[in-house]
């Protein structure tokens, strides 16, 4: 992350900031539940972002996963993913964008690089978009939805907007997808000002809420754990045993994802 901050501070003046999304978004909110093989980025100007992130370590990728498209960073052995964004941000995708202040080196400037991520509202909206496009699991989607939900609620990723989130998703799956929220939640207004948090407030907030869910608080993602025979990576959701209660998360035909933390957190 730090890399790739410093690659976006390089940007010529006007060129709009990389935003980290996907899958590297979904793990950085949830502490690791769901882990990214990749960084995921959303660029304005793929060809000047590659060039910045070459300045700073990136190399093309010549690993077969990738089929030769990708970046990769010899020394931290991490990939990046670009994706072009070809339409204009929305006025509310821009302002719901988190600007998150890499703070976790105390020894380190004051003036610590910084990186802009997905507000967690629009990624809840995107992992449902492409659920519905791909087919996943109904299981693994209410998990997640239910994780970012209550990590949104919980503070990680500043002021959580209920209401837009519900109105994204209405306008994102017509009206097919409603994550049901708390009555608490549910007369939330619109968000103001500019959504900014440090990294180190964020991991405190997610072991919190981890803690009190009684999940993990610190997985270890060792290639013993993560990579079993069949040589495909497990989530560190199976460290919490919840791949084998993905049945307690079947949907209805109306396709509507409870909000109830009890249902999808486990005891550790």
């Amino acid at each position: 992350m730090e890399r790739l901050a410093q690659a976006g501070a390089r940007l010529p003046f006007g060129v709009p900031d990389a935003v980290l999304c996907g899958g590297s978004a979904v793990e950085l909110y949830t502490g690791g539940l769901w882990p990214a093989v990749d960084l995921e980025v959303f660029g304005s100007d793929a060809r000047l972002l590659t060039s910045e992130l070459f300045a700073v370590g990136f190399r093309w990728s010549d690993r077969p996963r990738h089929a030769g498209r990708g970046l990769w960073h010899p020394d931290l052995e991490i990939g990046i993913d670009i994706i072009e964004a070809r339409a204009v941000p929305s006025v509310a995708d821009h302002s719901n964008t988190l600007l998150t202040v890499l703070d976790l080196d105390p020894s380190g400037p004051t003036d610590a690089a910084s990186l802009k991520v997905v507000g967690i509202e629009d990624l809840i909206a995107q992992q449902v978009r492409c659920w519905l496009r791909d087919g996943a699991p109904s299981g693994a989607l209410a998990a997640q939805v239910q994780a970012l939900v209550g990590l949104g609620q919980a503070g990680v990723g500043g002021p959580f907007g209920a209401s837009y989130l519900q109105r994204r998703l209405a306008r994102e799956t017509n009206g097919e997808v409603v994550v049901e929220m708390p009555r608490s939640e549910e007369g939330r207004g619109p968000m103001q000002g500019r959504r900014t948090m440090g990294l180190s407030e964020m991991q405190t907030r997610i072991g919190l809420w981890h803690d009190h869910c009684g999940l993990s608080s610190d997985p270890v993602y060792s290639q013993d754990l993560t990579t079993p025979a069949d040589g495909l990576a497990r989530s560190v959701c199976d460290h919490n045993d919840l791949a084998r209660r993905e049945g307690r998360f079947e949907l209805p035909s109306a396709v509507i994802v409870p909000f109830d933390s009890g249902l999808f957190l486990i005891p550790r």
